[in-house]
């Protein structure tokens, strides 16, 4: 009866030993199949990176096969627009000065402005398609500004636009690439223009800032409806825009030239009425002074 009892007892521990090993077993396939089902889930992902990085590099380069191409075609157009803008310049001035005609005025007016909004997105294009290499010197902010304004003064009168602007006068003398800042308040003075197509107001101001005097403040002010929350974070982002029209490269060249000129560029809306924008921008860079007393 005891032997009897000993196998017994070895048999259920038998049984517990092997429903154990069986549970261990059955929980080591359920992970394992698990990993299995994981690993499968990562190996597609991986093949899908690898197929969208294919991808992502043959639309780079045929991204820089196209840019190329359009650099060199703003190249060619380039010389053509400037004699057209010349001698439509001397056709108004000649019409002004001996038939006094108004109307053919207006018409070479016009003529003029669209010359200089092709002339404005050649620019745009060739910025883009290179990377921004500012040239430092001595620039009169005021004069670039009143320049800029004048340059635009047939567009605001078409858009019923009123100009309001406050420069600083002690800014006559400011460490920037001319050329670059040019560009990037002109973007900034027509994407205000686009803003206001039933007419309003553009201020634009240039001052010290108040608590770092060794930066200078830009702004430029609309009317106009304002930017979309959702579009704020990406109105920088190239070929973004929330117009019918247009590249969407302005807002991004100016960002890009800000950068470079080692300041940076904001917007922000106006309680419900227009937008703002801000360039910062360093009065004098670094070692500027010291290589003037050289």
């Amino acid at each position: 009866m005891s032997e009897k009892k000993t196998q017994v007892k070895m048999l259920e521990e038998a049984f517990k030993q092997f429903n154990a090993t069986s549970s261990e077993l059955e929980k080591s396939y359920h992970l394992l199949k698990t990993e299995v089902r994981r690993l499968k889930k990562e190996l597609r992902k991986s093949k899908r990176e690898k197929e969208a990085l294919r991808e992502q590099a043959e639309r780079n380069h045929r991204l820089a096969a196209v840019g190329e191409m359009a650099a060199r075609t703003a190249h060619e157009l380039r010389n053509p627009l400037g004699s057209i803008e010349l001698f439509t310049s001397l056709l108004q001035k000649e019409i002004s000065k001996t038939s006094n005609d108004p109307e053919k005025t207006a018409w070479a007016g016009h003529l003029l402005s669209a010359v200089k909004s092709m002339d404005h997105s050649i620019t745009n294009l060739l910025l883009f398609t290179r990377k921004p290499r500012p040239v430092f010197k001595e620039t009169n902010l005021r004069a670039l500004i009143s320049d800029l304004l004048g340059f635009a003064a047939q567009l605001f009168k078409q858009h019923r636009i009123e100009v309001f602007h406050k420069i600083d006068r002690r800014l006559e003398n400011i460490s920037c690439d001319e050329d670059l800042l040019r560009q990037v308040l002109l973007n900034l003075i027509l994407n205000a223009i686009d803003a206001m197509p039933g007419g309003g107001a553009l201020k634009i101001s240039a001052h010290t800032a108040h608590d770092t005097p060794e930066e200078i403040v830009i702004s430029l002010s609309d009317t106009g409806s304002g930017i979309a929350e959702t579009a704020l974070p990406q109105i920088f982002d190239p070929f973004f825009t929330t117009k019918n029209t247009g590249s969407g490269l302005g807002l991004s060249i100016a960002q890009n030239a800000v950068t470079a000129h080692q300041g940076r560029i904001q917007v922000e809306n106006r309680n419900g009425c227009g937008a703002i924008f801000s360039i910062y921008l360093p009065k004098h860079r670094e070692g500027q002074h010291a290589q003037q007393t050289q």
